[in-house]
């Protein structure tokens, strides 16, 4: 089972404590702007994120205007709190800026593919996607724990992958690019405590495993504790995201865009 703090040891380490201290930030200090240093500084630290072969297969798109700032947040689930958010970081899946480079080097002319003998061009596979996710989502959480760091709080939205059509056109995303998460950034406006984390059923030793009976009481015991402290009934958590998550309207329509978005990362359906 994970540990429910960092070890003795390593208690006063600046960096766990930035991640151990950190929440998702909903409410921001109205009229007050990150600072051109803390924009650096978490833009800096996503772009040293882990990533496959050093190719960077994402993209960050910096959102600052309040009308576009404003459109997100009704496209992403009608959010009102992403409005109110000085700053936007849109973590995009990107393979398009390598068929570019592919092209731009000559990679796909006759000439090129005769004297390699390599494959002529393709389009994006799901192979790339997988490493390109990986690369995004690494960036992205890099991010979060930087601008935590500097003094400023963040909030992952997950839903920029829906609404398809229009977040494409609103971001002017081509083929070969999906939108995989989104940060809104801004001084908290009040003091967050630590969110409290579950630890049940996360760790596996060695290989999977699927929980038995006791396992799965203590996860609902502990989920129970931690998000619903006047349950009246055991299990109301897992419930509660069966009815309010699990079976919502907003994940119908995410299954739809994500579906979409992958059409368009392939290139066999462009939303653009």
């Amino acid at each position: 089972m994970a540990e429910t703090q960092a070890p003795s040891p390593y208690a006063d380490n600046a960096v766990l404590d930035v991640i151990e201290q950190r929440s998702s930030t909903r409410q921001f200090k109205q009229g007050v702007q990150p600072t051109d240093e803390q924009r650096a500084a978490v833009l800096h630290a996503a772009t040293r994120a882990p990533s496959a072969g050093a190719m960077m297969m994402y993209s960050i798109i910096d959102v600052r205007k309040q009308e576009t700032l404003d459109r997100l947040s009704v496209l992403c689930d009608n959010q009102p709190f992403i409005a109110k958010a000085p700053w936007a970081l849109v973590f995009v899946v990107d393979y398009a800026k390598w068929i570019d480079l592919f092209e731009h080097v000559g990679c796909f002319t006759p000439e090129f593919v005769e004297r390699t003998g390599k494959a002529p061009r393709r389009s994006s596979h799901m192979g790339d996607f997988s490493i390109a996710a990986q690369d995004t989502v690494i960036a992205a959480q890099t991010a979060a724990i930087a601008a935590e760091a500097v003094g400023l709080g963040s909030c992952y939205i997950g839903d920029v992958v829906e609404q398809a059509e229009q977040m494409a056109e609103l971001l002017d995303l081509p083929a070969h690019t999906m939108p995989l998460s989104m940060l809104v950034l801004g001084t908290p406006a009040k003091e967050r405590p630590a969110t409290p984390h579950p630890v049940e059923n996360i760790v596996m030793l060695e290989r999977y495993r699927r929980a038995d009976a006791k396992t799965l009481d203590a996860q609902v015991a502990e989920m129970d504790a931690m998000f619903r402290p006047h349950a009246k009934e055991a299990g109301e958590r897992v419930v509660d995201i069966y009815t309010r998550k699990h079976t919502s309207t907003f994940m119908a329509e995410m299954d739809r865009s994500v579906r979409a978005w992958f059409a368009n990362w392939t290139g066999e359906k462009p939303l653009r």
